[in-house]
């Protein structure tokens, strides 16, 4: 804390030059009064002498001309001291009348001032004139006293020893002291004579008047200056021109620093009494630079025939003229109205009639010109401070804790200034016990200049040595605690507390030093600004040419509102709803727009009335113009993608930019300059994240500190990314990469919703308070209300040329649809999503191998084509690619995919449960839940793509399960001798599975790899030498399994009887293998996610690498769904599972069932009546104990369920029989996967032959009822898949059979009707008015949202038949 306000006062005392002369007080040290005019200094001493030191006299005013009688008056008459003062050998008349006739003393050996007084040695030669007639310090020479001689600071004695005295002589020889040949040491503001008998102050220099014994002040004095020199004012002295105006008085007369013009580039007009010159484009530009305001006098400014012109000089948008709102800063527009308004909001002023909302009634501002919104406005409660606040001690106010001890007091009761601690002194200065700074000059000087006393005493009489002097880089002074060194200002003592190091007053780009930029220099710093920028008279600011502009949506109109001028003009808008997002083009003069009514893109002209559509059918959320690429970025919330579009004309494709592992993307920027792009996310993680415009170098550069983040703004200037933060109630702010995080938290930021910076200010806008605003970007002080409509706003931007300056665009190369800026100012070339790039790298072409990898991360699954393998050189990003965002899953774990019917199946460990997808238009639409565990996860699973069949096994059932693809039959294939199964492979046409297998023996893990045929039988160890076996894979015939052995790094390889193994050892950090064709990848995990291959071409060759999580991979191509069994006709007549093997295939029945002959089932009488068995087979458990959200079998499998999504109204009965009985929105036993909805529709669609047999049992045939498929049994047998034997009453199944269509027709429009539901939510009517909780539910849509609630659920057991 201490080198923080070291450095606050240390840029405190730098900066002062930079100050107005006479916005800066001169401040005098002790022993010296300022001069009533602040023009000089005048020591004590030459008060009230007699002569006047100041100009206007002061120093002679108010001088005592009658004294009391213990009190003896100095000859001069304007002075009194005490009696016993006279002759005590101490002048303190400034005429000496105090020390004259004094008799003759002890120790006198100096007569002097003819003969009336009598000095003893210890005065002779002390530099001060004792004696009248100046003889005590005639003939000195160089030398002193001995008492001065050791007195003397910060001379560096070398001998002080006194020489001999003749005492009692009235003419003596003074007896010398030898010491060093340096000059004497005057104070600050003072210099010495030549003969150095005495200090004469610079205002005495040439002054007219001899103040030196030897005239040496008056020596020198130049009357006629030189053409670079100015002369100052009493006429004898000439100083440099370029140190005029400096700051720094170098005049006595202090003329330099008078009548001061600060200079601005280009300067034309002299304002405020020729100290200020500002140029001409300053001159009527609604800013005022004067203080005076001379440069905003005598303005006329033209309003358009569309413009009202206010009173006030303001042009406002005449539409705007009798609103009912004043947009006039004098409230012109809304005066001599004709008719009352009528205002859309529910409150105006009862008597001014202006239009009102609630949160502006006493909120502190007037808004109705009788100021009845602000009366009687009762207390608003206890305060409560936000986490980056402090509360004065008033308990009236909360302030940003960076307002905490900065010098400015901001509470009310100043208490934000106090209790500070110690504030350090700057290292030229000495600091006091009492916390003063004084100067070294005055330590030690016999003079208490510190109001404890602690510059004096102690060690003072401890002078430095040569030995002292010699080890100082820059000086050594005497201190109370004994010699130390100093250094001068702008410099800083190291820590060996010898050297002198220079101070970097620029270090952090702090703006309380150079607003723009800082140049440090030794010893100080000067101040510079970017191109287009002038810096301001201060030296510290600078300032833009030409008026900004602020851009702002308003619900569905577009205002521009002049910064300086105070204009207000609407933009064309075709909007019916809100405008959430907009950006501008300063080439084509144009303002792009998206709002909620319309699925485009739409723009509107900044000069003429006109709007358009830019694209169709696309989602936007948020807009970002690349102004130097010249392309148009926007977020597609609905699909988690970054997209970019080329502003050309006719064109109408679009790239995806990043669509990986993007969880609510919600607001994006760009930084062409740098080719960057920043942009907000609050999915489950809440983010700011960066990569280049490319989708290149992509990681997270903010996640803490973060509530809600919305808005996101970059300050090139600044280099610094700012954010808004709902949930905080504050604005933040970090540097490019994540540093320097500060939070801004007031009450001005209670709801911010976007953002823009520009130079030296920070704007916002709050929708709920109805304001957009502006504060300084880094204090947050200065805060101003700069627009205010009845309506909300929502988006801004900053118009002005310099932030879209034309300069080279690097996107000159010839891609044939795409150019975007890459980091470093490259260009890349970007293809739709239905194309690749050719090994040219710019050109779109046409899949020639349809072979790709997925690669699977926690809510996403990425399609590359293997093809762009050689299209990219060791990519630092991802290569051209498909992220498909997996709706409601965020800890997706293993995956398999099916190419016959494009579905994709995932374990979900965040729901412990299996679901589908559906691939479709690059998009991936949710199937229904396969399985759903509790309290147990899927460690291992594989899809058999002939019959859609799963593999798998968990944590807490450790065996290898088969379940039908809808989860009607389940059975246990192998369970003995299995510890954990991590990885499952399948080769339907070879009829084998082969998978992992983690056990412990004799408390050693040991991991093998064990084949076996698709039914279970045959099973064997293939390999047993592994340490972490993952991964695993079949070659393209089947004939041998490759896995990754993630501890050993090795690729490892064996044929199906053992035989034959290989392995290929690679780059730490393995982690998966896959295979296509003749094409090995594998990952390796280490800092980024690698990915590697080898083929016919490249060995060991990196592909591509990326910061993103991979969990795991697989490759897919036309091979690797090649050949059939004997499970693909008829589901080998199979009436359960059909399950494939080298040799043909075998029927097995469902857990609890046993087989009748070699195809068909029938219940097995192994649990009593209302009870079931357990997959383990080691227990029975009631049959309402099955999916009761409770675990009761041991090896938790009675919570193997199917979802049931059970609708408002609707009663699904529960299964009451050893069987489980089907209702109609259960998932359907098939064998093709087919699209669905929440489980309403069927998961797969057959043929009627194959249904009925799989589907009904083969008791019976598929009808279809309301779009739905159902079962009509044959005589004797009931059950939604006829797998009950009847009652012999023929009305019970009417009965039953009318009640599943009742069933089935009531949950058909339920769905229909909570789908309108969600639409409707998803897009609600256009409204007045809009509130932030409305608008969120607008904008964000959570997983939930999308899905049934599990208390909404009703599950059926998977295991039971």
């Amino acid at each position: 804390m201490a080198v923080y306000l070291y450095l606050f006062a240390a840029l405190l005392q730098l900066t002062a030059p930079l100050q107005a002369a006479e916005s800066s007080p001169l401040k005098c040290s002790r022993g010296s009064m300022q001069c009533k005019d602040g023009s000089l200094c005048v020591l004590y001493s030459h008060v009230c002498d007699g002569e006047p030191d100041c100009q206007d006299e002061s120093d002679e005013e108010n001088c005592e001309l009658t004294c009391n009688d213990d009190q003896f008056q100095c000859a001069h008459g304007k002075k009194c001291i005490d009696k016993n003062e006279v002759c005590d050998d101490v002048l303190q008349c400034q005429d000496g009348s105090d020390e004259l006739h004094c008799s003759k003393r002890d120790g006198c050996v100096h007569m002097c001032d003819n003969n009336n007084r009598c000095l003893s040695a210890s005065l002779l030669c002390d530099a001060e004139k004792d004696c009248l007639d100046g003889t005590d310090e005639a003939n000195c020479g160089k030398f002193l006293t001995k008492k001065k001689c050791l007195e003397s600071f910060p001379y560096h004695i070398l001998d002080c020893e006194l020489e001999g005295v003749n005492e009692g002589t009235s003419s003596t020889t003074t007896h010398p002291v030898k010491f060093v040949s340096e000059p004497i040491k005057c104070s600050l503001g003072s210099k010495p004579c030549k003969d150095n008998s005495d200090c004469v102050l610079f205002n005495h220099v040439c002054d007219g008047e001899d103040d030196c014994n030897d005239g040496s002040d008056e020596e020198e004095c130049l009357s006629t200056c030189g053409q670079d020199q100015f002369q100052c004012a009493h006429g004898k002295k000439c100083i440099e021109k370029n140190q005029v105006c400096d700051g720094v008085p170098q005049c006595q007369d202090r003329s330099d620093e008078q009548k001061c013009a600060k200079y601005m580039e280009g300067c034309s007009h002299h304002c405020d009494d020729g100290s200020r010159c500002i140029p001409e484009s300053f001159l009527c530009d609604g800013e005022r630079d004067c203080f005076d305001g001379t440069d905003e006098t005598d303005c006329v400014k033209d309003c358009s025939g569309s413009e009202f012109r206010c009173s006030s000089g303001q042009c406002v948008s005449a539409t705007l003229h009798c609103d009912g709102h004043p947009d006039c800063w004098d409230r012109s527009d809304e005066e001599r109205c004709v008719r009352a308004p009528v205002c859309i909001t529910k409150h105006h002023c009862p008597q001014s009639k202006e239009c009102l909302v609630q949160q502006w009634l006493c909120d502190g501002e007037q808004d109705c010109k009788d100021g009845t919104d602000e009366k009687d406005c009762s207390d608003i409660g206890p305060l409560s401070c936000g986490n980056y606040q402090w509360s004065c001690k008033s308990k009236t106010m909360c302030i940003p804790v960076t307002w905490r001890c900065d010098g400015t007091k901001d509470c009310p009761d100043g208490s934000d200034e106090t209790e500070c601690g110690l504030v350090a002194c700057l290292p030229h200065l000495f600091q006091c016990g009492s916390l003063e700074c004084v100067d070294l000059s005055l330590v030690c000087n016999g003079i208490k200049n510190c109001a404890d006393g602690s510059d004096e005493d102690g060690s003072c009489q401890i002078n430095c040595a040569e030995a002292d002097i010699n080890r100082c880089s820059q000086g050594c002074f005497s201190t109370p605690q004994g010699p130390k060194c100093h250094c001068a200002l702008g410099y800083t003592l190291l820590e060996d507390k010898m050297t002198c190091a220079d101070v970097d007053e620029c270090k952090d780009h702090r703006s309380d030093v150079c607003s723009h930029l800082c140049i440090n220099t030794p010893g100080s710093y000067k101040c510079d600004c970017h191109g287009g920028y002038v810096m301001d008279a201060d030296g510290h600011t600078c300032k833009i040419k030409g008026e900004p502009f602020l851009l702002s949506s308003v619900q569905t109109d577009i205002f521009m509102y002049g910064l300086r001028s105070g204009s207000l003009n609407v933009l064309s808008s075709s909007a019916k709803k809100i405008i959430l997002s907009l950006d501008y083009d300063w080439h084509e003069r144009v303002a792009f727009w998206v709002s909620l009514d319309t699925d485009s893109i739409r723009w509107s002209s900044l000069e003429q009335k006109t709007t358009g559509t830019l694209i169709k059918g696309v989602q936007a959320d948020s807009l970002a113009l690349d102004w130097l690429g010249r392309n148009l970025y926007w977020i597609d919330g609905e699909n988690s993608q970054i997209v970019a579009m080329k502003m050309s004309a006719g064109s109408s494709s679009y790239s995806v930019i990043l669509d990986e592992d993007l969880d609510q993307p919600h607001s994006l920027a760009l930084l062409p300059e740098k080719g960057l792009m920043f942009w907000t996310d609050i999915g489950n993680v809440v983010k700011i994240e960066r990569a280049g415009m490319d989708g290149s170098e992509r990681r997270a550069v903010v996640n803490s500190s973060l509530g809600w983040p919305g808005g996101v703004a970059l300050d090139a200037l600044a280099e610094r990314v700012y954010w808004t933060d709902k949930r905080l109630k504050a604005i933040g702010s970090a540097t490019l990469d994540g540093d320097d995080i500060r939070i801004l938290q007031m009450k001005e930021t209670a709801n911010p919703f976007a953002l823009a910076v520009f130079n030296d200010m920070l704007y916002w806008s709050d929708a709920e308070r109805r304001v957009v605003q502006a504060a300084h970007k880094m204090t947050g002080k200065n805060v101003r209300v700069l627009l205010k409509r009845p309506r909300q706003p929502f988006g801004i931007k900053i118009i002005h040329p310099i932030l879209q300056q034309r300069r080279n665009n690097p996107c000159k190369i010839d891609c044939s649809h795409l150019c975007v800026l890459a980091p470093g100012l490259k260009a890349v070339c970007k293809c739709p999503s239905n194309l690749i790039l050719a090994e040219d790298g710019l050109t779109c072409t046409n899949l020639i191998d349809t072979a790709f990898l997925l690669l699977l991360s926690s809510s996403t699954v990425t399609k590359i084509y293997l093809q762009t393998r050689h299209t990219s050189q060791e990519l630092k990003g991802w290569p051209e690619h498909t992220a498909l965002q997996v709706p409601s899953v965020n800890e997706a774990a293993i995956m398999d995919y099916s190419l016959h019917n494009n579905t994709l199946l995932l374990a979900d460990d965040g729901t412990t449960s299996l679901r589908a997808f559906k691939l479709e238009d690059l998009n991936l639409a949710f199937e229904g839940q396969l399985l759903k565990l509790r309290s147990d996860t899927i460690t291992a699973m594989a899809l058999d793509w002939v019959t859609f069949n799963i593999y798998w096994s968990s944590s807490k059932q450790p065996r290898l399960h088969v379940s039908s693809s809808s989860g009607v039959y389940t059975t246990v294939l192998i369970k003995d001798g299995i510890g954990v199964v991590r990885s499952i492979a399948l080769h339907p046409p070879r009829g084998s599975v082969c998978f992992t297998n983690q056990v412990l023996q004799d408390a050693n893990p040991v991991a093998t790899v064990e084949c076996a045929n698709m039914d279970g039988a045959e099973r064997r160890v293939v390999w047993k030498n592994g340490v972490q076996p993952n991964s695993l894979v079949f070659s393209t015939d089947g004939a041998s399994i490759l896995w990754a052995d993630t501890s050993l790094h090795v690729i490892g390889s064996v044929q199906l009887d053992g035989s034959g193994y290989k392995e290929l050892k690679v780059a730490d950090g393995l982690a998966a293998v896959a295979l296509s064709e003749d094409t090995l990848i594998w990952m390796t995990v280490s800092d980024k996610i690698r990915l590697w291959y080898n083929d016919d071409q490249q060995q060991n060759k990196l592909w591509f690498e990326v910061g993103t999580e991979v969990i795991s991979m697989k490759a897919f191509s036309k091979s690797s769904e090649t050949g059939s069994n004997q499970c693909e006709v008829k589901n080998g007549n199979c009436q359960h599972l059909c399950l494939a093997t080298p040799n043909g295939r075998t029927c097995k029945c469902t857990h609890d069932y046993i087989s009748v002959n070699a195809t068909h089932c029938a219940p097995e009488q192994r649990c009593p009546a209302g009870s079931k068995s357990c997959l383990d087979q080691l227990s029975c458990q009631f049959e309402d104990k099955f999916c009761d959200g409770h675990v009761d079998c041991s090896d938790h499998s009675d919570e193997n369920c199917v979802d049931l999504k059970p609708k408002s109204g609707v009663t699904v009965p529960v299964p009451t029989q050893s069987t489980t009985s089907w209702t109609a929105t259960s998932p359907k036993p098939l064998s093709g996967f087919s699209t669905a909805t929440n489980g309403s529709k069927p998961l797969l669609k057959l043929n009627d032959e194959t249904c009925s047999q799989i589907r009904c049992s083969g008791k019976g045939h598929c009808v279809e009822i309301s779009k739905e498929t159902t079962c009509v049994c044959s005589m004797g047998y009931s059950g939604d898949s006829c797998q009950d034997r009847a009652l012999p009453v023929p009305i019970v199944f009417g009965v039953a059979g009318l009640c599943a269509v009742v069933i089935i027709a009531v949950t058909a429009v339920m769905i229909k009707w909570r789908k309108s539901a969600r639409s409707r939510g998803a897009n609600p009517e256009a409204a007045k008015e809009t509130s932030m909780t409305d608008l969120d539910g607008k904008t964000t849509v959570t997983p939930t949202e999308t899905s049934v609630s599990d208390h909404e659920k009703k599950e059926e057991a998977v295991s039971g038949n």
